[in-house]
């Protein structure tokens, strides 16, 4: 009994490796020739029937309009695999995993929201300031703005480990090794410079964290929910900045150490959540693409998918990754200067660097960390009572305010959310500035509090949540891990250089400059010019993968018609997010016509069927493949759509105009030659049928015959 198990497990082992084997295989041959086309097209003065030219693998085909194509059929896989219909896919796991993985904002949210409560503490201003009464301007400098220093410097530093080590095991030692030293110096700290130095090792740590876990997130997700779940890791900032002044109300009054020891020993508790918890986690897809390890990625995959390793949706998407990879890195391996390169295969990468550094440093320049730094300070030295109440309050709209902007990231978009909150903020921080210098009253108080909960509100709905999610999508996967921590980077520079300063303008005293509310002035006005930057240089990305928009970079020729861009995109006929909308009702529709197509030609089974470029393929009936109506594409750019039929070997049809992108997301493109009349094929009916949806939707006002004598077939 026991060696019969014995042998049925070895057996099960070996056959599971075959498939791994086979699965590896197929979408590595297939993104190779995909990503070898796509090179040989963008650097070739040739035309396309030139370089295809005794290749073997491309027919040439005449579209409608009688310009040619051409199509590329891979007869020769050892596999059925990419046959299969594809299975629903689950958004669960994703959005489970990248909310999880939030709670390292928690962590740099806990941490910025204990300074400012710890500075005010009776004890701790005894023990700690040089005059045992009250910090100077120059030692609330340095104790806030320090933690900032470390975050800059683990931030740049984190692409060497996350390339290397993967994203998953950067989280796990920047919580289990940095950050514990870190929040161990804060903790056994009685005095100034052990908490400074403790402050900067736990810096590095939240660094590490602030530019991996963004890039984790967008690897993981879909691209439906990609924003939103990007967005909860400035919902879990805003979680820690209410949990830290919630637990320093409590401890506040103490008068011995456990006054901020209590505070800061907690910061090991989230710590310890969130490293084991990774331990539990799958490693980012994308990075095993990155070290060429595909059975990893696809096994990574179907885990956050929830699908099989081998279902055929799913090796689409590992293919169009691997594809976009190997095209990029055809043109040679990239270093932090290539960041700011823009070459054939990172179109205009200045402009993405440029968006991603400009909308981080003013996040910060917003004036919003003012109020979470120094608020408790700031209301007790203007005269507003409650400052430790008032300051939990605007961390309370914070987190409300949070929730919204998760859904306005996908529904409203980018480029209106940035533009909109960024007009709130700036008129809320002119009102708190002027009513600030013409009256000091009760009421007036009462305004400037109104206000600057207005502007926590906007800020968290708004520029909190989506500049991290654009900073983590912009880039092509060669140097996204490096791109996305030079932008983080650049958001705790000017956090620090704003913590740094900040004393010496509200502070009242010697070599200060005593500005007050007056400082709004100048965050409004920072605003403003936060807004016109994202008019002038963000583009739409929502709703897109992460392949998709490096070609909405290529297609569009500036922000203000990314949008318009961005719906053609997603619009364009043959995409898988298109097809699976649409599934219920093709099968509804196709179940009348396979019923049909029996009765006229029930041997249609063992029949040649004809492919869109005229080859047949033989379905011989031992493979006994699942019947499906649906028909399946996924859109790969660059004039690249990868199909998938129920009868017949997949294939990539590609627009062989000089300028192939072009033609991307233009009104229903298709393409046609003659075939027999009578021909009843269902996967013939079902591309025609799929066609006249596609032009529908686009406008179209081309009427299509029900008996229409051309097969027609997507073309992106």
């Amino acid at each position: 009994m026991a060696k019969g198990k014995t042998l049925k497990s070895m057996h099960d082992h070996a056959g599971e490796l075959e498939k791994r084997s086979v699965l590896d295989r197929n979408v590595r041959e297939f993104s190779k020739k995909l990503s070898s086309l796509w090179f040989k097209r963008r650097l070739s003065d040739k035309s396309p029937q030139e370089i295809n030219m005794g290749t073997g693998i491309e027919n040439e085909v005449t579209n409608d309009d009688g310009s040619t194509g051409s199509h590329l059929n891979f007869n020769n896989l050892e596999s059925t695999l990419f046959l299969q219909p594809s299975r629903p896919q689950s958004s669960f796991m994703s959005i489970l995993v990248g909310v999880f993985v939030a709670v390292g904002g928690f962590l740099y949210g806990y941490d910025t929201g204990l300074i400012n409560n710890i500075t005010e503490m009776d004890y701790v201003k005894t023990h700690f300031a040089s005059n045992k009464q009250q910090f100077t301007a120059k030692e609330m400098s340095i104790l806030v703005s320090f933690l900032s220093l470390g975050t800059f410097v683990g931030a740049l530093a984190a692409p060497f480990i996350s390339d290397t080590w993967g994203r998953k095991s950067t989280i796990i030692i920047s919580t289990f090794l940095i950050f514990m030293v870190g929040n161990s110096l804060q903790v056994a700290a009685n005095g100034t410079t052990l908490l400074v130095i403790g402050r900067v090792f736990s810096g590095v740590g939240v660094g590490f964290i602030s530019a991996v876990v963004p890039l984790y997130q967008s690897e993981a997700a879909q691209k439906w929910v990609r924003g939103a779940i990007i967005s909860t890791y400035q919902w879990a900032i805003t979680w820690g900045l209410l949990v830290s002044s919630a637990v320093s109300q409590g401890t506040h009054n103490r008068q011995d150490a456990s006054s901020y020891r209590i505070p800061i020993g907690l910061q090991f508790v989230w710590s310890c959540i969130l490293g084991f918890g990774m331990l539990f986690l799958p490693e980012s897809p994308r990075y095993y693409v990155l070290k060429d390890q595909l059975d990893l990625a696809a096994k990574s995959l179907a885990f956050l998918r929830g699908v099989p390793e081998d279902d055929s949706g799913l090796l689409e998407e590992l293919v169009e990754i691997k594809a976009n990879y190997d095209y990029e890195m055809s043109f040679g391996s990239f270093s932090y200067l290539d960041c700011f390169k823009s070459s054939k295969s990172r179109t205009k990468q200045k402009l993405r660097m440029f968006t991603g550094i400009a909308i981080q440093a003013f996040q910060q320049f917003s004036g919003i960390n003012f109020i979470f730094y120094y608020g408790v300070n700031f209301f007790s030295k203007t005269g507003i009572g409650g400052s430790y109440l008032v300051s939990f309050i605007t961390y309370a709209v914070n987190v409300g305010f949070n929730i919204p902007g998760l859904f306005l990231v996908e529904y409203m978009g980018r480029r209106k959310v940035l533009i909109f909150g960024g007009i709130l903020m700036t008129a809320a921080n002119f009102v708190i500035a002027i009513v600030g210098c013409v009256e000091k009253s009760v009421i007036a108080d009462k305004i400037v509090i109104a206000f600057v909960c207005l502007f926590i509100a906007s800020f968290s709905a708004t520029w909190g949540g989506c500049v991290w999610a654009i900073s983590a999508e912009l880039y092509p996967l060669g140097v996204r891990s490096k791109c996305t921590a030079i932008c983080a980077a650049s958001n705790w520079l000017v956090n620090f250089i704003c913590a740094l300063i900040t004393p010496y303008l509200i502070d009242t005293g010697n070599h200060t400059s005593s500005l007050g509310t007056k400082i709004f002035f100048i965050w409004g006005s920072l605003n403003a010019v936060g807004v016109v930057i994202v008019y002038v240089a963000v583009y739409e990305t929502r709703g897109l993968t992460l392949e998709e928009i490096d070609l909405l970079y290529r297609l569009s020729p500036n922000s203000l018609a990314s949008d318009s861009w961005n719906n053609r995109i997603r619009k364009a006929p043959g995409t898988i997010q298109q097809i699976r909308n649409n599934e219920s009702r093709f099968e509804s529709e196709a179940t009348t016509v396979d019923s049909h197509r029996q009765n006229q030609a029930p041997d249609l089974g063992h029949a040649s069927q004809p492919s869109a470029s005229g080859s047949s393929y033989e379905d011989p009936a031992p493979l006994k493949r699942a019947e499906s109506p649906v028909h399946n594409y996924v859109d790969l750019g660059n004039g690249l759509a990868l199909t998938t039929y129920n009868r017949g070997p997949p294939s990539l049809l590609m627009d062989s105009s000089d300028d192939g992108e072009s033609q991307i997301g233009a009104e229903g493109g298709s393409f046609s030659r003659d075939t027999d009349e009578n021909s009843s094929s269902l996967n013939d009916y079902m591309i025609q049928w799929m066609n006249c949806q596609s032009q529908r939707s686009c406008g179209s006002n081309a009427e299509k015959g029900s008996h229409n004598s051309h097969t027609q077939g997507p073309r992106t």
